[in-house]
């Protein structure tokens, strides 16, 4: 083994020798070897950087795209997800200023479909829920009016949202 990439092992799993093959059994989930590596931290961000966003897995499975914007899509989505916490927020000129090789309309295409609409919205939601409600804890923040508000409205959409999936279908009576 070169040196390097041995320095960087015993950085992180400490200094074991590790001449010695791994062993397959490490691979199955159900083993000892892998539930134990697993357990120490071993895999973890192994597993962490091999996870596909759900945003960037429906879009590989979108139907209404053709494959080319389909691939531009997914570029797209990768970028704004690479900082998703800065990028929520953002409208498709201040995303232009942050990401200048993606124009003004493609920016906009992407948060106008409805499939990255969806997910981002839901994320907003979630992001404005758990603001609110951490200011209606904090004792001396202002506008609990305004978040009571907020809180309401979104308890309302989320109602309204559930009765609105509800589809009432009349069956003919069946005679003998």
């Amino acid at each position: 083994m070169e040196e390097s990439v041995r320095e960087e092992l015993e950085k992180l799993f400490g200094t074991e020798s590790y001449d010695k093959p791994i062993k397959a059994a490490i691979a199955n989930r159900q083993s000892m070897e892998y539930q134990e590596a697993y357990n120490e931290g071993h895999l973890v961000e192994q597993e962490r950087t091999n996870r596909v966003d759900p945003l960037v897995e429906s879009l590989k499975e979108a139907e209404h795209l053709e494959d080319a914007r389909k691939e531009k899509m997914i570029e797209i989505a990768e970028m704004y997800l690479s900082n998703m916490r800065d990028n929520i927020f953002r409208d498709q000129f201040e995303l232009n200023e942050e990401y200048p090789n993606i124009s003004i309309d493609e920016w906009n295409d992407f948060l106008a479909d409805r499939i990255v609409s969806t997910y981002i919205g839901k994320h907003k939601r979630t992001l404005l829920k758990n603001k609110a409600e951490s200011s209606l804890a904090t004792p001396q923040s202002k506008n609990k009016k305004d978040n009571l508000q907020l809180l309401k409205e979104m308890s309302d959409a989320d109602s309204r949202e559930n009765v609105s999936n509800i589809v009432i279908m009349r069956i003919p009576d069946v005679y003998e």
